[in-house]
């Protein structure tokens, strides 16, 4: 590992540094086929936890009893911290499930890789991602809120898993490219650009944050902390956070920087595609991957579209963060921290929202 000055590294080489074409032929590094054993503690487990009468918002592991997939799950959170950031688990078939049991499964898996973290103003600790018909041009809009193509973005949370329930009629594949990778490729291509990506740049809170908080925070799109480079990027929410008349400017050093990250990231030779089927669950580590989803066309009916749960993760024995990341994550302990807060929110976990 080169060093460009004391601060900062050149060049990473870990395993959450690979490259779409090559890490997507070795599906079997990434994907975890459930068993009928597995499936069958998942059955039992969920009838266990319906006799607690606890809502699904205080779900625990302890409330969801996995023997053998909970060591699977176990394991699959080091493989996000420490691996390649995420993994797939496939053969869930929802098809024999109510919609409420389909929602308690996914928040007791989750509860094995860590805490859930309220995803918006709201406190939704299950989230979900659908066209709900609203403007994505709109400055008050999230964007998996509609079927417009996303751009590789990181969450406010370490990790984020969805489960897929209902594909679209056509598109809506999810995208997945290293960070790691793509800030080699910067240093390899542009060394004189790499310094203005750790320099602080505005993203728009798109109208929820507490009274006190900017409708904006500023944090670096990379921060080189205690030996582990971490990204936070979202490119539509940096250049939506222009319109502020107090948000720092982008200088022309820093667009021609993001413009850059923005062209390696959308390469075919960095990123891969994966088709998410109903039934299968994928995790990603935010801290050292981005995320994108391609545009769709959904179902005229309203019972066929497209549908996934969100779960927002705070990870147990994960990476510590750097103290400018409290304008977003708030607290910043290990395992407690992450997600959106205001005055308003209240935390739940809404399965037909």
């Amino acid at each position: 590992m080169q060093n460009v000055t004391n601060d900062y590294p050149t060049k990473l080489e870990i395993p959450a540094a690979w490259y779409g074409p090559e890490i997507s032929e070795k599906s079997n590094l990434w994907t975890y086929e459930l068993t009928a054993k597995d499936i069958q503690e998942l059955e039992n487990a969920v009838h266990y936890f319906k006799k607690l009468k606890k809502p699904l918002g205080k779900i625990s592991k302890y409330d969801f009893p996995l023997t053998k997939l909970g060591k699977v799950l176990n394991n699959l959170n080091k493989e996000l911290v420490l691996g390649l950031g995420f993994k797939l688990l496939k053969g869930l078939p929802i098809e024999n499930y109510s919609i409420d049991t389909c929602a308690i499964m996914f928040c007791g898996i989750g509860s094995y890789i860590g805490s859930a973290r309220s995803q918006n103003s709201s406190g939704h600790l299950l989230g979900h991602v659908r066209d709900t018909g609203v403007d994505p041009k709109s400055f008050k809009t999230r964007i998996y809120q509609t079927s417009a193509r996303q751009s590789f973005h990181t969450d406010s949370c370490d990790a984020v898993g969805l489960l897929c329930l209902k594909k679209a009629k056509k598109g809506g594949s999810s995208m997945l490219a290293s960070s790691v990778t793509a800030y080699n490729e910067i240093a390899k291509r542009r060394l004189d650009l790499l310094p203005s990506l750790f320099e602080p740049v505005a993203y728009d809170r798109r109208g929820e944050h507490k009274k006190e908080e900017q409708e904006f925070f500023t944090i670096p799109v990379f921060n080189w902390f205690k030996g582990n480079l971490t990204c936070i990027y979202h490119r539509t929410y940096v250049d939506s956070a222009q319109r502020f008349d107090n948000a720092p400017k982008l200088t022309e050093k820093q667009k021609e920087a993001l413009d850059l990250l923005d062209q390696i990231l959308n390469d075919p030779s960095i990123h891969f595609e994966m088709e998410l089927e109903p039934g299968d669950l994928q995790f990603v580590y935010n801290h050292s991957l981005l995320h994108d989803r391609k545009a769709y066309t959904d179902w005229k009916n309203p019972k066929d579209k497209r549908h996934l749960f969100r779960l927002w993760l705070s990870l147990p024995n994960d990476r510590p963060l750097p103290a400018v990341f409290s304008q977003r994550y708030g607290n910043l302990t290990i395992g407690d921290r992450g997600g959106i807060f205001t005055e308003e929110t209240t935390l739940h976990a809404p399965i037909n929202e």
